[in-house]
């Protein structure tokens, strides 16, 4: 990261300001960069009538739907080395109102306005307030984007379905909607993704000659025309090369929110401890500054809003990113300790907030969930719980520590014994007098009114624990906007061809984000942004100048993570094939090295858990790199350090053998 934006000073500051102010907010405004710009020499330059900046799940969408609207080329600049963003590292909740899968289960009295309402509702929980503007354009056309992406190939996948079957269902881990809305598309048998609204924009967008992918490859600067219009950007890729980018239409930022930067969280709040984030580390926030630069102004409320979630595990080697996982044992008999062994909430109450700032108020910001085999087992089959992610055998297993006793578990988790037991006595006595505990906790199943799924005592032959911290999933502020999409300045004034859709975007959804519209929100803000790209007027005149609020370049700085292995060299093998392990970010990865004579002739990698957005690059290209190399002492692939170290470490592990 240093590496790249010392190249991007560099660059910059050669060609587009008479002097440079090492990343500081008193650069010269750029009011007419363009001509500076073109005259500059860069390594690839490309034209469109559209740019999108980020080819996430809102960008596949705008590229799409511009093409749609008449481009005849649209190009999409993306950092990683897919597309697909967030949404391709897993499924999720997508949800809209009168759709055809309602209609088909015989629910009919939903609509876009009884939508927007419950929206709002959770919007304006917990002391958050949305833009309202934004709300009734989303719920406008939010039907109309998933009917899309639903007939586009979406229905021909399998979906969560409740107990009796049905494909619309209330909304699992979240505070359900009054009516049901919500849509879990599932994986195919044979799906690449994970996510099938990702797979099948993936698909179309391979098919589509008028859309020109650009990945690995980080937007740095916007320039604007001599008539104050956006229409251009300046990029640098993984390996050093400088690309400029021009359109005619103008250009869609979309390049996700800040959730991966604790500097820019610690910047607007200071009560956060043990933080972590199970975004994409591409979600460092430059985007905002990229529009800034251009005077964009910046939602700045909202930025104070940092929705957690009680579900963070640490990532091998890192004290700021983590997996949002999470047993779900608590709803079956199953207690939140923290480190002094106290309980210190209602586990199963019904708003999700009570367990989000229950565990931010305690001591070190950690947790433990504690339960048994029989907790674990009564999970099964119920859309909150994680069965089989932490059964015998299961890819998060091994992140649980577990005794024989409760003694000897207190000792394991570093927790005063004596509190603990007591703790656990007094649980299992509320629980065998029926009646609520002295949190609130009850002991019998009240849908709508609290999440018991189950009730138990804990008790058993083998006692668990996973260790949990408070961890971020996405950000509330960002880049304003206005009923349009239509990047706007301090005083309102629309920027002439810049558009934002998606998670850069701020305050739309206020503090407490609705079930599915995350999902769902991604499709709808590119239908909308790639419709307005393409039809709306460009508008000019505008005096391009920095805003006020220009966040400082060193907040978008960071020590890169350790990136080298200290591997083998290997010679005159033994032929047979050999299977090894190694630690990636979610678990186990497993390799099969075939040795022929002498040699090692492939490296398979067979088993793994690992998040596919990020470690498809390492997957793809470590084994190719050992092969070459006859040697683990290789080029680890640049933001996949972790799994590119547990294939390494697999090889290493099999060929000992």
């Amino acid at each position: 990261m240093k590496k790249l934006n010392k190249i991007v000073a560099m660059m910059l500051c050669a060609f587009m300001f008479a002097g440079c102010s090492n990343g500081t907010s008193t650069t010269t405004p750029t009011a007419t960069p363009e001509a500076s710009a073109v005259a500059a020499s860069y390594d690839v330059e490309d034209s469109a009538d559209v740019i999108i900046v980020g080819g996430g799940g809102t960008g596949m969408s705008a590229a799409l739907t511009a093409v749609e609207n008449g481009a005849e080329k649209v190009i999409v600049v993306e950092k990683l080395a897919n597309l697909g963003g967030f949404m391709r590292m897993k499924t999720g909740q997508f949800s809209a109102a009168d759709t055809t899968l309602q209609r088909e289960q015989g629910l009919t009295e939903d609509n876009a306005e009884r939508y927007e309402e419950e929206i709002k509702k959770f919007a304006n929980l917990n002391g958050g307030h949305p833009i309202d503007y934004l709300i009734h354009a989303y719920a406008t056309h939010a039907t109309e984007a998933w009917e899309w992406v639903y007939n586009m190939g979406v229905k021909d996948y399998p979906f969560m379905t409740d107990a009796e079957g049905n494909k619309v269902i209330t909304n699992p881990g979240h505070m359900p909607y009054e009516y049901k809305r919500t849509y879990v598309p599932l994986p195919k048998a044979d799906s690449k993704l994970a996510n099938p609204v990702i797979e099948v924009f993936e698909q179309a967008i391979a098919k589509e000659d008028k859309i020109q992918v650009y990945t690995n490859v980080s937007g740095r600067k916007l320039l604007a025309n001599d008539k104050g219009q956006i229409t251009g950007v300046v990029g640098v890729g993984d390996d050093g090369k400088t690309y400029h980018f021009t359109s005619t239409k103008g250009v869609i930022m979309s390049t996700g929110g800040y959730a991966a930067n604790p500097k820019l969280f610690e910047l607007y709040s200071t009560d956060l401890h043990n933080l972590l984030s199970a975004a994409l580390a591409s979600d460092d926030g430059y985007g905002l500054r990229m529009m800034q630069e251009v005077g964009a102004d910046i939602t700045d409320e909202a930025m104070e809003w940092i929705e957690t979630y009680p579900k963070g595990y640490p990532n091998p080697g890192s004290t700021t990113q983590g997996t949002n996982i999470s047993t779900g044992t608590y709803y079956t008999g199953g207690i939140l300790v923290n480190n002094e062994g106290k309980r210190f909430i209602n586990e199963c109450a019904w708003d999700d907030e009570v367990r989000n700032a229950g565990l931010k108020a305690q001591p070190d910001s950690v947790m433990y969930e504690v339960f048994t085999d029989k907790i674990l087992d009564d999970t099964q089959g119920t859309l909150r719980g994680a069965y089989d992610s932490f059964k015998e055998g299961g890819a998060y297993r091994d992140k649980l520590v577990s005794a024989s006793s409760l003694e000897e578990l207190a000792d394991k988790l570093g927790i005063p014994a004596d509190t603990f037991v007591e703790t656990v006595e007094t649980y299992n006595k509320a629980v065998e007098s029926g009646e609520p505990d002295e949190f609130g906790r009850e002991f019998v199943a009240k849908p709508g009114e609290n999440r018991v799924e189950a009730v138990n005592k804990l008790e058993g032959d083998t006692y668990y624990a996973l260790k949990l911290q408070p961890i971020v999933l996405s950000s509330r502020g960002g880049i304003a906007v206005n009923e349009l999409n239509q990047v706007i300045d301090e005083e309102g004034n629309v920027i002439p061809g810049l558009y934002a859709g998606g998670e850069v975007v701020g305050q739309m959804w206020g503090k407490t984000i609705a079930p599915g519209v995350g999902m769902n929100g991604a499709v709808t803000w590119g239908r909308i942004t790639g419709t307005n790209v393409m039809t709306l007027d460009m508008g000019e005149g505008y005096n391009v100048h920095e805003s006020s609020k220009l966040f400082p370049e060193d907040l978008f700085v960071f020590d890169a993570p350790e990136a080298t292995y200290s591997g083998k060299d290997y010679a005159d093998l033994t032929d047979g094939e050999y299977e090894g392990t190694g630690q990636g970010n979610n678990g186990t990865v497993k390799v099969k090295v075939t040795v022929k004579d002498g040699a090692i002739s492939s490296v398979e990698v067979v088993e793994h858990n690992e998040t596919p957005s990020i470690s498809d690059p390492a997957i793809e290209q470590m084994p190719e790199r050992i092969v070459e190399k006859q040697s683990t002492n290789v080029d680890i692939v640049s933001q996949a350090t972790n799994t590119s170290k547990a294939i390494l470490t697999a090889v290493d592990d099999a060929l000992s053998k």
